[in-house]
């Protein structure tokens, strides 16, 4: 349990709230850093975060990051992707829970405008809890469901675009076939996460090619389940 407390207050007291828009957001996020470095058992203090309409995928991640901590202490220290991860899904919980004065679009600021790395990580997170196996699965989904129809309706980028809509079809076909346990999914997902990794890093000029493997894997993907 010592453990598990750690991690949490550690994720908390890492979280880059300054990144934050708001002062009610801020307000916010003081409240449940308060509630979580004083509590006995932050284990249950996340199952019932996981509960509060809007908050689930932010437990979610906190949920994964702590479970990746248990099986290797080495990895307990929060990364970078883990921030950004954490932000984007306590952003998109304050504005389902209406906090927000304006619709919640990605990082970035507006139609056309996307963190194209906040995107990469939070598939990376995906793909790596569909490869372990552990609960808030079904929440990233949905989660980064949501985040690829924001993309389709908001990205410039051509290709980056289609791979958004390509990947919510994708998504949407596991969730109705339940097949997140499918080791035909883990691999299509690992093969898009590393394709979108490289993308993303890479100079606006130097990225023509590098989505078409992931693209070409989603267009074809009914093909592997037939």
């Amino acid at each position: 349990m010592t453990q598990t407390n750690d991690v949490v207050r550690s994720l908390f007291a890492n979280f880059p709230i300054a990144e934050l828009g708001s002062e009610e957001q801020r307000q916010v996020f003081d409240r449940l850093r308060t509630r979580f470095t004083s509590t006995a058992d932050a284990a249950v203090e996340l199952r019932n975060l996981y509960k509060v309409k809007g908050f689930s995928d932010f437990a979610s991640v906190m949920i994964w990051i702590l479970d990746r901590a248990q099986k290797d202490p080495q990895l307990a220290a929060t990364s970078p992707e883990d921030e950004t991860l954490l932000l984007s899904t306590f952003r998109r919980a304050m504005g389902e829970q209406g906090f927000a004065s304006e619709p919640v679009l990605p990082v970035g600021g507006g139609p056309g405008s996307t963190d194209e790395k906040g995107f990469a990580s939070q598939l990376e997170s995906f793909s790596e809890v569909v490869q372990s196996g552990i609960e808030g699965r079904g929440a990233q989904l949905e989660s980064l469901f949501n985040e690829c129809e924001g993309i389709a309706n908001h990205s410039s980028d051509v290709d980056f675009k289609q791979f958004a809509s390509l990947l919510s079809n994708f998504l949407k076909y596991i969730a109705e076939s339940e097949l997140l346990d499918d080791v035909r999914v883990i691999n299509i997902v690992s093969n898009i996460s590393s394709s979108v990794s490289q993308w993303a890093i890479a100079p606006p000029d130097a990225r023509h090619g590098l989505m078409e493997e992931a693209l070409g894997m989603l267009r074809d993907f009914k093909t592997h389940f037939e």
